[in-house]
């Protein structure tokens, strides 16, 4: 079974000082162990990722750049994520989910990601806000 990850997940789960760092860890952990499951990412969540991790502004003690780009290559270098860029097909279903649900320029990446999941047969996502996805009902949201 494939699951997305949204970006949020991945923070959580690599910072001891991140709000709820250990449930998250340890589901992130038990689902990268489970040979029947593939997790997937997109660019804009990996490109998220870099872009928040290194943001003295946001952590005391940010990654440097290459510490989160050599995360970034580590998740790309398992055989269970898959990565999935988002298509013209992708973008088309993102601005049908924008004006369907009436969501604001805030929704944008998260509707992307949902597109681009949806568009590629995923039919859950794995997050720390629910509430991002909501009203998406096309996806099933795992809170961790």
């Amino acid at each position: 079974m494939k699951r997305g990850l949204d970006t949020n997940v991945l923070i959580y789960a690599h910072f001891p000082a991140a709000e709820h760092h250990s449930a998250v860890h340890g589901f992130v952990s038990a689902e990268l162990r489970n040979p029947d499951r593939i997790l997937v990412l997109t660019p804009g969540v990996l490109h998220e990722w870099v872009h928040v991790v290194t943001d003295p502004r946001r952590f005391a003690s940010p990654l440097t750049m290459s510490e989160a780009l050599a995360t970034a290559r580590n998740y790309l270098g398992r055989s269970n994520i898959e990565l999935l860029a988002p298509d013209e097909p992708c973008l088309l279903l993102a601005f049908e989910l924008l004006e369907k649900h009436g969501l604001g320029r805030k929704r944008i990446a998260d509707t992307l990601l949902a597109a681009t999941l949806l568009h590629n047969g995923v039919h859950e996502i794995i997050t720390c806000n629910p509430r991002d996805f909501a009203l998406i009902s096309e996806l099933t949201v795992v809170d961790p």
